[in-house]
């Protein structure tokens, strides 16, 4: 079995950086010089997914717990980093951070058949107080997201909670340290447009790659956002996240166009 840590991948033929880089942080392809940052709730499962079908012209057997099997997948460790800078091909996806919120609450929190991520909703609603049952009111849930998002508040600002997960981490707080490797940042919402956008050039049958996986991570949400939304909530967010929620929308300016609706996860 090939792993990112066994070898550089087959397209790249130059010298190893000295030692690893910020290339230590990002996926890569055997076939293709891309590049891409995991950032949690942010359409992950898919481009992993995605890279893998790049790699073997097939789905994963285990595509619903891809990132189980994260040995099979190439990091651009040995790559320096002067070369990731140069390349056009490399893209981080950003999520507005309400809906990123709001699909880690009914993904890893609300949903109780979700076993793989019982310790999380564990931890948090010892940490949060919150009401855990099958059968709880849109008014329970409402007070659950505020209580999780003050804790969330308490664990990123203080460090008073443990350690921070990156599934609520800031994006930003990610971003930061790849800034100087100049990203593309391309949305969620807008994934199905502009990611073509930078890969069509290296990839020409990138939208048809796109198409034929279909695995999805999609949280089974029990309201409708807009049915589900009250403005403490919505302001509790765009506050914790204030540079996310910034990040989110010049990135949405820049692309100049209005984003879809997200379907990947």
């Amino acid at each position: 079995m090939t792993t990112g840590a066994d070898r550089a991948p087959a397209w790249y033929q130059g010298e190893a950086a000295d030692r690893p880089g910020l290339g230590r942080l990002l996926y890569t392809a055997d076939r293709f010089p891309l590049f891409y940052m995991l950032n949690l709730k942010c359409g992950c499962t898919f481009i992993r997914n995605l890279l893998y079908h790049l790699d073997h012209d097939r789905l994963h057997p285990d595509s619903a717990r891809i990132h189980a099997h994260d040995h099979e997948f190439f990091k651009a460790g040995q790559i320096p980093d002067d070369f990731i800078r140069n390349s056009p091909h490399f893209f981080i996806v950003v999520r507005d951070p309400v809906d990123r919120f709001l699909s880690l609450y009914f993904d890893k929190i609300a949903d109780l058949s979700n076993r793989t991520d019982a310790w999380m909703r564990q931890r948090i609603q010892k940490g949060a107080g919150l009401k855990i049952a099958p059968d709880l009111s849109l008014t329970d849930h409402r007070q659950n997201c505020l209580k999780t998002l003050e804790w969330f508040r308490r664990n990123l600002d203080d460090g008073t909670e443990g350690r921070t997960n990156p599934h609520w981490q800031r994006q930003s707080h990610m971003l930061t340290r790849m800034l100087p490797l100049e990203p593309t940042l391309i949305t969620l919402d807008g994934l199905s447009w502009q990611l073509p956008v930078v890969l069509e050039s290296l990839i020409p049958d990138i939208r048809a790659r796109m198409d034929a996986v279909t695995t999805r991570n999609a949280s089974h949400k029990l309201f409708e956002p807009d049915d589900f939304l009250i403005p403490e909530i919505n302001e509790s967010v765009r506050e914790i996240y204030a540079m996310d929620t910034e990040t989110y929308a010049q990135t949405r300016l820049t692309w100049g166009e209005a984003s879809t609706t997200a379907e990947y996860h």
